[in-house]
């Protein structure tokens, strides 16, 4: 048998509250070959994953017994498009003929009664007050029928929603409505007076609207996904035969020749060929300066050539380009669950079912108690209609969604909600120093002269015998000497010993460069070198067989380490550097960027196991790494964060992809995550609390003192729960980068 696991995504129509998350989850674990099962409401889809065995169109077909409508999502699509369920036409309908039944309805009611024209007035014409009621209410129920429709079946199938309960409170205020229509219309016009029909049509007018405003709002938190979507242009220009030609971007391939002009977007990853110019790469890494692109440079498809021209040979393209891999990131993170989820999972699971039951005993009891049929009937459909699961579902889902799309903007991948979750109460950061505080690059930190010799004569030499040689050292010492403007004459002839150094014939001078062993087996008296500076690489130079000074190298400090060390501090994050360094090059690059706990000179397999030391302690540690040697570190920590160097966008041990290299994009990953908690907090407060109030209300808990909650009221009061989490969840989108 294959063990292997398979993963399906699905977009699931009809989900219109958690109740309905909450049944399809519990069939489709129910099936035989699924492991597990996320569905997510806010943008209704799920994720099934089975071994070998499970078939797409089984999922479908169980999903189609509960009445939701199913499609495979293809490898190529994504699970954040906008959506258009609702109309407006339909609920502008819904509110002004909602809005004629009720002022008809009510206007006798007042302590100054509306006018009505004497035909439709229940005091001259009982049975046109019940008609032209009756006639109003159609266009309502026409426009709202898929609440009627999808209730009724849903209860039918056993699985009620949020749909159910409308189903039944509208239907049960319309039908005895319409009973008592037929009395007048037989001759008991006093039956005018018991008349609910405008609790129906208001009621389903005023959750059309908030479902419509949910609906604009969830699009709303949809766009910063989305819009990863458009960044690939559709088409662009390639070299073929010698001639360019207009092609689909999905269908370059690798190695062609892409031609990129100013104000174009690069359809492609690649390397560039030829040209020059400067790209904005702000889409993917939130950067809002361009980055200069010249020959040999890395370019990502997405971002925008904003001047110059550039001929680019294709690394990727299609699926492959880096915003694709960034985009299937963002929208598999939706379907991965914050743990703070599983409560409001749990209670909308049985909540449904719990509210059917509340509404049914509140009827009965005040029934015993001796009301009339009006008031029975109106704490039925109040409490039916004012319990909405939708908050509760949404409360978790909508807040990852916008987090994850605000967080995509300035740089930041998360992995799912329940990286979120476990980044925000991380209280220890483990850096790797190489490549994530400092930029992994040699720079010249001290030069020194052998007493008798002048570094304006010897410094050129010494250039000039690493001429051409790619190794750090190599390159940091020629990058000095174009920075001073030192001339370097080309060498005559020019010896490497691998991992020892150079010797060279420069200008009839012999020029020896390399370690100090390197110095002993050419014979060069060493005595004379001054003292080696500590924690630096160095570099001794001999011109004619005599020494003549040395270079110390350090490690380039990155422009945000110390701001970003400093406001992990003001998070009440300590910060701990990690590296195989010397203890010495290591407290210097601690002391500089203001961090007080160094490991120092540990192997790349050692890193876990500090980290493990780490968490006994009882600290929840995130790893910050390169993604690379740094693997087994990144895997033991609570959070991995991987800091993106350009050549690995998808680090599978990474629960955190940072596309600016720069730590900032750390400490913004973990503000973010802190303030989506928040907001996630706030949501299940509010929806808790909104059912904790609304319920009682509803059931006529305080009506001996005059207080009752209409089912109009109740109309409203549900639209508002679902309306304010998606609105306070959109508070996300306001959250800014700390950097300055």
């Amino acid at each position: 048998m294959n063990t292997k696991e398979i993963s399906y995504q699905f977009k699931i129509d009809g989900m219109r509250c958690a109740a309905c998350a909450a049944s399809a989850e519990k069939t489709l674990r129910a099936l035989p070959n699924v492991t597990s099962v996320s569905i997510n409401l806010a943008l209704g889809s799920s994720e099934v994953v089975g071994d070998a065995n499970l078939k797409p169109q089984h999922v479908i077909s169980q999903l189609k017994k509960l009445g939701f409508t199913a499609t495979l999502i293809k490898n190529d699509e994504t699970t954040v498009q906008t959506t258009l369920d609702y109309r407006p036409i339909d609920v502008v309908i819904g509110l002004i003929f909602g809005a004629l039944v009720m002022y008809i309805g009510m206007s006798h009611m007042l302590l100054f009664p509306l006018p009505l024209p004497s035909f439709i007035d229940i005091h001259h014409s009982p049975m046109g007050f019940c008609l032209s009621q009756l006639i109003l209410t159609l266009p309502v129920l026409w426009v709202g029928r898929r609440f009627l429709i999808s209730g009724v079946k849903r209860l039918f199938s056993m699985h009620p929603n949020m749909d159910s309960l409308v189903a039944l409170g509208t239907g049960s205020a319309f039908i005895y409505s319409l009973y008592n229509t037929i009395l007048v219309l037989i001759g008991q016009p006093k039956m005018a007076h018991s008349l609910y029909f405008e609790s129906a049509a208001v009621v389903l007018a005023l959750i059309l609207l908030g479902k419509y405003l949910e609906e604009k709002s969830k699009n709303r938190a949809k766009d910063a996904i989305a819009s990863l979507a458009r960044l690939i242009p559709r088409t662009c220009t390639v070299l073929r035969d010698g001639e360019p030609t207009t092609v689909d971007s999905a269908q370059v391939l690798m190695d062609e020749l892409v031609l990129c002009a100013a104000g174009e977007k690069i359809a492609v990853d690649g390397i560039v060929e030829e040209g020059e110019g400067d790209v904005d790469e702000s889409m993917l890494t939130g950067e809002s300066l361009p980055v200069y692109k010249g020959k040999n440079s890395i370019v990502s498809g997405g971002t925008i050539l904003q001047d110059g021209f550039l001929k680019i040979r294709t690394t990727g393209a299609g699926g492959a380009t880096t915003a694709a891999q960034i985009m299937r990131l963002v929208a598999d993170a939706q379907q991965k669950k914050a743990p703070i989820a599983r409560l409001a999972d749990k209670i909308s699971a049985y909540f449904v079912p719990a509210v059917l039951a509340i509404a049914v005993i509140s009827a009965i009891v005040w029934a015993i108690l001796g009301k009339e049929a009006g008031f029975v009937l109106q704490i039925f459909v109040s409490v039916l209609v004012v319990a909405c699961p939708c908050s509760l579902g949404l409360a978790t889902p909508i807040a990852v969604m916008v987090a994850s799309g605000r967080g995509a903007k300035l740089g930041i991948l998360f992995r799912g909600g329940h990286v979120i979750e476990e980044l925000a109460h991380v209280d220890t950061a483990v850096f790797d120093k190489t490549g994530t505080i400092t930029e992994g690059k040699l720079r010249i930190a001290t030069i020194l002269d052998v007493e008798g010799h002048n570094r304006a004569d010897w410094l050129p030499l010494c250039a000039s015998a690493e001429h051409g040689s790619v190794h750090p050292i190599a390159k940091a010492l020629l990058q000095y000497t174009t920075e001073k403007n030192i001339p370097v004459p080309l060498p005559d002839s020019v010896t490497t010993q691998a991992g020892r150094g150079v010797a060279a014939t420069v200008n009839q001078h012999r020029v020896v460069v390399g370690t100090h062993r390197f110095m002993v087996e050419n014979g060069i008296n060493c005595q004379t070198f001054p003292e080696k500076p500590e924690g630096m690489a160095v570099i001794y130079i001999a011109v004619n067989d005599q020494a003549a000074g040395l270079i110390g190298f350090s490690d380039t400090m990155k422009a945000t380490s110390t701001q970003a060390v400093a406001q992990l501090s003001s998070m009440q994050i300590e910060s701990v550097m990690i590296t195989g360094d010397n203890k010495t090059a290591a407290k210097q690059i601690a002391k500089e960027s203001g961090i007080h706990h160094v490991l120092a000179e540990i192997l790349p397999e050692g890193k876990a196991a500090e980290v493990e030391r780490l968490k006994e302690k009882g600290c929840v540690v995130a790893m910050v790494g390169d993604g690379i040697n740094d693997a087994p570190a990144l895997a033991a920590a609570r959070v991995g964060v991987c800091v993106y160097g350009g050549t690995d966008v998808a680090a599978e041990v990474a629960g955190v992809l940072l596309m600016r290299n720069d730590l900032l994009a750390f400490t913004d990953a973990v503000a973010l995550s802190r303030f989506t908690m928040k907001i996630i907090r706030e949501n299940l407060f509010w929806a808790f609390f909104y059912n904790t109030i609304g319920i009682p209300l509803a059931a006529g808990v305080l009506s001996p003192v005059g207080i009752l909650l209409s089912p109009a009221l109740a109309g409203i009061m549900m639209a508002l729960s679902s309306l304010c989490v998606v609105t306070n969840s959109l508070r996300i989108t306001r959250f800014f980068s700390k950097k300055s």
